[in-house]
Formats: C-alpha cells, sequence, structure tokens
C-alpha cells in the first residue's frame, strides 16, 4: 500500500477513536472525523463507505489483532500470559478505554466478549481434552464476565494497578479455576439418600 494512503487512513482512524471519546457514535459525523484528520471527505470515502463501515473495520481489526496477540502467549503460565494482556491493553489505552468504557460501540464489547469466550474455551480443551465439560456454558459465562467486567473496571478506573499487579491477582484466581477442570470433567457422584426424621 501507498505510504500516503496509509497515512490517511491511519489518521481517519485516529481521528474516529478521538472523537469516540468526546461524544457517542451517533453525533459524530463524517465531517466531525475529515476535519479532525486533516484530509477531504473525498480522501475519507475512497477508504471507507460511510461512518458505519469506519466502525466496522476499526473493531475487527482491533479484536483480530488481539486474536493474534492471545494466540502468542498462550503457551505462556496464566500470571505472565494475564500481565501479557493487561500490558497490551494498557499500551493501547486510547482504543480500549474508549471502545470498552463508552456508549458509543456496544457491538464492540460483544466482540471482545465472544473473543475472550473462545480464548478460555481453547484454554479449557488444552487442560480436559476435547469433550465439553458438564455445564461448561456456564463455566465459560462465570470465566468470561468476570474477566471482561474486571477489565472495564480497571480501564474505567484509569488503570489504577500495574498490570503485573493485575496479572499476580487474577491470573492466579483464573489459574485456580482452570485447576479445577479436571475435577468437573467426572462424572458427579448421585446425590446421598438421607433420613428423614419424623418430628416425635
Amino acid at each position: 500500500m501507498d505510504r500516503r494512503v496509509q497515512k490517511s487512513r491511519q489518521a481517519i482512524r485516529d481521528a474516529f477513536v478521538a472523537l469516540m471519546k468526546e461524544k457517542d457514535f451517533d453525533h459524530i459525523t463524517v465531517q466531525d472525523i475529515t476535519d479532525r484528520a486533516n484530509v477531504s471527505r473525498k480522501t475519507f470515502y475512497l477508504h471507507f463507505l460511510d461512518k458505519y463501515d469506519l466502525l466496522d473495520r476499526v473493531m475487527e481489526d482491533a479484536i483480530r489483532d488481539m486474536d493474534e496477540f492471545g494466540q502468542c502467549v498462550s503457551e505462556l503460565d496464566w500470571v505472565p500470559a494475564t500481565e501479557q494482556c493487561f500490558q497490551y491493553l494498557a499500551d493501547r489505552y486510547d482504543f480500549f478505554g474508549t471502545m470498552l468504557t463508552q456508549a458509543g460501540a456496544p457491538y464492540f464489547r460483544r466482540r471482545y466478549v465472544e473473543s475472550c469466550k473462545a480464548s478460555f474455551t481453547r484454554e479449557i480443551r488444552r487442560v480436559v481434552g476435547r469433550d465439553p465439560l458438564p455445564e461448561e456454558d456456564a463455566i465459560l459465562q462465570f470465566v468470561v464476565n468476570a474477566y471482561v467486567g474486571t477489565v472495564e473496571w480497571w480501564l474505567q478506573q484509569g488503570m489504577p494497578y500495574p498490570p503485573h499487579v493485575m496479572a499476580d491477582r487474577i491470573g492466579r484466581m483464573l489459574e485456580s479455576v482452570y485447576t479445577q477442570l479436571p475435577s468437573l470433567a467426572e462424572k458427579p457422584a448421585p446425590p446421598r439418600e438421607t433420613s428423614q426424621v419424623r418430628p416425635a
């Protein structure tokens, strides 16, 4: 890709994310974006169909990059892997702090949840094998929503703790959950019968 074309596209994306920090998506116009990026409307439409196409492309690129990063750290132990993930978010705070904590892009949160769910599902397969765990959907709901909720809180609060502290706390808790998974794969024992004592 021509360097000037790439520079224009990146300027449009950067301007869009900056505007998302200031106002809801519905209130952002193409003119707002081009003014902030210092490009013409013609240049904008050379790259994107409209602001909805821009939003979709920005989010999909971010999710793809995050998925690729997740694959790179998947072989690490829980604490170092979690530290790498929080550092990844910290290095891109302007983007994730906007997309996950502002009301402008709820779709991005759904895609982020789906990405985390896929990642945690792969880890379940690695730990317990290919067969689904009993009530695996409930386990995933617990793990994914706990993790995503913590990430959102951390970003909303302006990252009050550094990534290595978050990893030491959250990574260790995730590790303890996954350590218990093999026992959950075993068929539960039938409930014990208890004798009923009738009142005298």
